[in-house]
């Protein structure tokens, strides 16, 4: 099969329309897995042990650890391969691709070895012990050995992305979500692994997923290339120069949500269960904005490269509109179908009361929270991934950290995800503001600086329109 030459997808046309288009089809693909993870929540909830639903929860937070990096690994090859496609220069394309997956392994290989070796300490340090903490390690590790092939299939599906192939990238996900329904009550029930079966069940699925969309990179696409030696140190500056904020972006989040579980555990095991099960609602339940977060970067980094910068800012009010049409109904869904969540996972007490008050009063903050995965992946495409990790360290140090904080002590395990919430909230409001701002100025030509700080959270002192910027 000849591969595709590629041309730049979304500089012509709805941006309303590419940016829902990208948005639901990741969506779709996320909400396979997703709802899989979901059911496996389920079934571990069957086997009676609260303290299994626990370790998942603790575990899984050390997973996010791990994904927040291949993440922000994989925006940044994402974005350059975007902007040289709007720049119509395909060889430079393919060697950024090429070499976003080596730096990728570069990476995640090291972090795997690492990671694997101080994982008790590490799951200890947010909270987890006794039993659950010798059945978090289990799952932990092996989930966790699989990470380099994770950061694998976030690449090639970022790229499909990119190339505007967001059906392959869908289809993907959505297989390997098959896969791990198939494999996963096999192996907990059938087989009689338990918890270790599930852990298994992930790896299978997560090998499915990266196998499909690289062949799909390689052979339907032609993006993988041989790698060009003599120009491999200087594209993997490039793309530290994004990847290195967009990791920092990515793991304030764990950070935060590690500070969350360890207030979190002071409840008890029902209390950590019961936001486990939200753990695995929410990306469910909010497919369609994560998908959202992996459409923007595209759309406005093609446009970027291309020099249509009206288009840029455009991408930012088109996911504005797109996440308020998206969260309402959802919010409304959420807050019907809240006792039968509670009864699907046999929760009772505290950790009923828990879902009870997620689904009343916290789901409805994501319509804020979904403005500011608008702006991050903005900022990037923009060239200024510092404004994201600023973004990212308010949310999750300087708001989310003390909140919780402050309101767990006077409400509880509720002030947990109040808290949360909030942070997400205003942080949302200031992130769009911001980003609002900035593409207004550089649509005019105008630098973006503030006057009153020296603060360098870019790659260039301004971006003129029409000037293609590739540092």
């Amino acid at each position: 099969m000849a591969a595709q030459s590629h041309n730049a997808t979304y500089t012509k046309g709805s941006v309303f329309g590419h940016i829902s288009n990208l948005a639901l089809t990741s969506a779709i693909g996320m909400f396979a897995i997703m709802i899989v993870d979901l059911v496996d929540m389920y079934f571990i909830s069957l086997l009676g042990q609260p303290s299994l639903a626990a370790a998942v929860g603790f575990a899984g937070l050390g997973l996010f650890l791990g994904a927040s990096i291949t993440i922000g690994i994989s925006i940044a090859v994402s974005t350059l391969v975007a902007q040289a496609l709007g720049e119509e220069n395909e060889a430079l394309a393919q060697r950024y691709a090429t070499h976003g997956f080596i730096y990728s392994l570069a990476w995640t290989i090291p972090i795997t070895v690492l990671t694997l070796w101080f994982a008790p300490e590490l799951l200890a340090l947010i909270g987890a012990n006794g039993e659950t903490l010798s059945l978090a390690v289990t799952y932990f590790r092996i989930v966790g050995a699989s990470l380099p092939i994770l950061g694998l299939a976030f690449v090639a599906n970022s790229l499909l992305r990119a190339v505007g192939a967001a059906k392959l990238s869908m289809w993907s996900t959505i297989i390997g979500g098959l896969v791990n329904a198939v494999v996963d009550p096999l192996l907990i029930f059938g087989v009689g692994l338990g918890l270790t079966g599930a852990a298994i069940a992930s790896v299978i699925s997560r090998i499915c997923v990266a196998v499909i969309a690289l062949y799909s990179i390689a052979i339907t696409h032609g993006l993988l290339v041989r790698p060009n030696y003599s120009t491999l140190l200087e594209d993997f500056k490039t793309l530290s120069t994004l990847a290195l904020p967009s990791m920092l972006t990515n793991l304030s989040g764990p950070a935060s949500a590690a500070f969350a579980t360890s207030q979190m555990a002071r409840y008890g095991t029902d209390a950590v269960a019961a936001a486990s099960v939200v753990g695995r609602l929410t990306p469910v339940a909010f497919a369609g904005l994560y998908g959202l977060s992996g459409a923007v970067g595209p759309v406005a980094s093609q446009n970027f490269g291309a020099g249509e910068m009206y288009r840029v800012r455009e991408t930012l009010t088109a996911s504005a509109t797109f996440v308020v049409i998206y969260v309402v109904p959802v919010t409304l869904f959420m807050f019907f179908i809240q006792d039968l969540v509670i009864s699907v996972f046999h929760l009772q007490g505290e950790a009923a009361e828990l879902i009870q008050f997620y689904a009343s009063f916290v789901v409805g903050s994501y319509v804020l929270f979904g403005l500011q995965l608008s702006a991050n992946p903005l900022f990037t495409a923009m060239r200024h991934p510092g404004f994201a990790t600023l973004s990212n360290i308010i949310r999750d140090i300087l708001l989310a950290i003390p909140l919780i904080f402050l309101l767990s002590s006077e409400f509880g395990s509720r002030g947990v995800l109040a808290g949360q919430a909030l942070a997400n909230a205003m942080a949302g409001v200031i992130a769009f503001a911001t980003a609002y701002w900035m593409s207004g100025k550089i649509s005019r030509g105008e630098p973006v600086e503030f006057g009153w700080a020296k603060l360098r959270l870019h790659r260039h002192k301004y971006v003129l329109p029409g000037v293609q910027h590739r540092g």
